[in-house]
Protein backbone atom coordinates (compact mmCIF):
# COMPACT_ATOMS: atom_id res chain seq x y z
CA UNK A 1 0.00 0.00 0.00
CA UNK A 2 2.87 2.61 0.85
CA UNK A 3 4.18 1.59 -2.87
CA UNK A 4 1.49 3.28 -4.29
CA UNK A 5 0.30 5.86 -2.25
CA UNK A 6 -3.22 4.29 -0.80
CA UNK A 7 -2.35 3.07 3.02
CA UNK A 8 -4.72 6.01 4.61
CA UNK A 9 -7.24 4.90 1.93
CA UNK A 10 -6.86 1.44 3.28
CA UNK A 11 -7.08 1.98 6.40
CA UNK A 12 -10.05 4.28 6.00
CA UNK A 13 -11.96 1.45 4.57
CA UNK A 14 -10.89 -0.80 7.37
CA UNK A 15 -12.35 1.75 9.71
CA UNK A 16 -15.31 2.02 8.13
CA UNK A 17 -16.00 -1.36 6.16
CA UNK A 18 -14.12 -4.05 7.94
CA UNK A 19 -14.83 -2.50 12.15
CA UNK A 20 -18.33 -3.43 12.38
CA UNK A 21 -17.78 -6.72 11.34
CA UNK A 22 -15.04 -7.43 13.26
CA UNK A 23 -16.67 -6.67 16.14
CA UNK A 24 -19.33 -9.05 15.59
CA UNK A 25 -17.13 -11.71 13.92
CA UNK A 26 -14.38 -11.60 16.76
CA UNK A 27 -16.30 -10.32 20.03
CA UNK A 28 -13.73 -8.42 22.58
CA UNK A 29 -11.84 -6.93 19.80
CA UNK A 30 -13.73 -3.61 19.77
CA UNK A 31 -10.81 -1.32 18.78
CA UNK A 32 -10.20 0.06 15.65
CA UNK A 33 -8.31 -1.84 13.17
CA UNK A 34 -4.78 -1.08 11.79
CA UNK A 35 -2.76 -3.07 9.30
CA UNK A 36 0.93 -2.49 8.51
CA UNK A 37 0.83 -5.62 6.67
CA UNK A 38 -0.43 -5.24 3.68
CA UNK A 39 0.82 -6.86 0.38
CA UNK A 40 -0.13 -8.64 -3.20
CA UNK A 41 0.51 -12.13 -3.67
CA UNK A 42 1.19 -13.76 -7.10
CA UNK A 43 0.67 -17.21 -7.53
CA UNK A 44 2.46 -18.81 -11.33
CA UNK A 45 3.31 -22.49 -11.57
CA UNK A 46 6.61 -21.70 -12.88
CA UNK A 47 7.41 -19.68 -9.69
CA UNK A 48 5.54 -19.63 -6.47
CA UNK A 49 2.70 -21.87 -7.18
CA UNK A 50 1.49 -22.34 -3.56
CA UNK A 51 1.85 -21.92 -0.31
CA UNK A 52 2.97 -23.79 2.84
CA UNK A 53 0.91 -24.35 6.00
CA UNK A 54 1.44 -21.66 8.41
CA UNK A 55 0.02 -18.99 10.63
CA UNK A 56 -0.17 -15.21 9.95
CA UNK A 57 1.11 -12.43 12.35
CA UNK A 58 -2.06 -10.96 12.77
CA UNK A 59 -5.21 -10.95 15.07
CA UNK A 60 -7.07 -11.56 11.84
CA UNK A 61 -6.32 -11.74 8.16
CA UNK A 62 -7.87 -10.32 4.67
CA UNK A 63 -7.85 -11.67 1.98
CA UNK A 64 -8.97 -10.10 -1.37
CA UNK A 65 -9.23 -12.16 -4.58
CA UNK A 66 -7.76 -9.83 -7.43
CA UNK A 67 -8.67 -11.73 -10.54
CA UNK A 68 -10.81 -14.43 -11.71
CA UNK A 69 -10.40 -18.36 -10.88
CA UNK A 70 -10.87 -20.50 -13.99
CA UNK A 71 -11.31 -17.46 -16.22
CA UNK A 72 -7.19 -16.42 -15.60
CA UNK A 73 -5.82 -18.90 -13.76
CA UNK A 74 -6.45 -22.89 -12.69
CA UNK A 75 -6.60 -24.36 -9.48
CA UNK A 76 -5.15 -21.81 -6.54
CA UNK A 77 -7.12 -21.53 -3.43
CA UNK A 78 -6.56 -21.69 0.53
CA UNK A 79 -7.19 -25.15 2.80
CA UNK A 80 -7.44 -24.93 6.48
CA UNK A 81 -5.77 -27.26 7.72
CA UNK A 82 -7.25 -28.22 11.16
CA UNK A 83 -10.76 -28.21 9.58
CA UNK A 84 -10.31 -29.32 5.79
CA UNK A 85 -11.80 -27.06 5.03
CA UNK A 86 -10.95 -25.10 1.29
CA UNK A 87 -11.82 -21.69 -0.01
CA UNK A 88 -11.44 -22.30 -4.19
CA UNK A 89 -12.94 -20.84 -7.76
CA UNK A 90 -13.27 -17.33 -5.41
CA UNK A 91 -14.76 -14.38 -8.03
CA UNK A 92 -12.87 -10.93 -8.33
CA UNK A 93 -13.02 -8.95 -4.95
CA UNK A 94 -14.45 -11.80 -2.65
CA UNK A 95 -12.94 -11.41 0.35
CA UNK A 96 -12.04 -14.40 3.19
CA UNK A 97 -11.35 -13.01 6.91
CA UNK A 98 -9.76 -15.04 9.15
CA UNK A 99 -7.95 -15.52 12.74
CA UNK A 100 -4.43 -15.08 11.70
CA UNK A 101 -2.75 -16.59 14.98
CA UNK A 102 -2.85 -20.45 16.45
CA UNK A 103 -6.72 -21.46 15.34
CA UNK A 104 -6.11 -21.09 11.50
CA UNK A 105 -3.23 -22.83 10.28
CA UNK A 106 -3.86 -22.17 6.15
CA UNK A 107 -1.81 -23.20 3.11
CA UNK A 108 -2.23 -21.36 -0.60
CA UNK A 109 -3.32 -24.11 -2.41
CA UNK A 110 -1.07 -24.91 -5.92
CA UNK A 111 -2.45 -22.25 -9.08
CA UNK A 112 -1.81 -25.12 -11.56
CA UNK A 113 -1.99 -22.80 -14.78
CA UNK A 114 -2.55 -18.85 -15.36
CA UNK A 115 -1.43 -15.99 -12.81
CA UNK A 116 -3.46 -15.80 -9.24
CA UNK A 117 -3.01 -12.47 -7.60
CA UNK A 118 -4.36 -11.96 -3.77
CA UNK A 119 -4.11 -8.96 -2.21
CA UNK A 120 -3.50 -9.70 1.79
CA UNK A 121 -3.80 -7.46 4.92
CA UNK A 122 -2.59 -8.45 8.20
CA UNK A 123 -5.21 -6.65 10.71
CA UNK A 124 -4.92 -6.02 14.64
CA UNK A 125 -7.00 -4.14 16.22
Amino acid sequence: MRQINWEDHWLHFLVKYIHPIQKKVFAGYDDKPWARMNFVVRYRPDEQSSLRPHHDASSYSLTIALNEAELEFQGGGTRFVRYNCSLVRSKLGWTSMFPGRVTHLHEGLTTTSGTRYIFVTFVNP
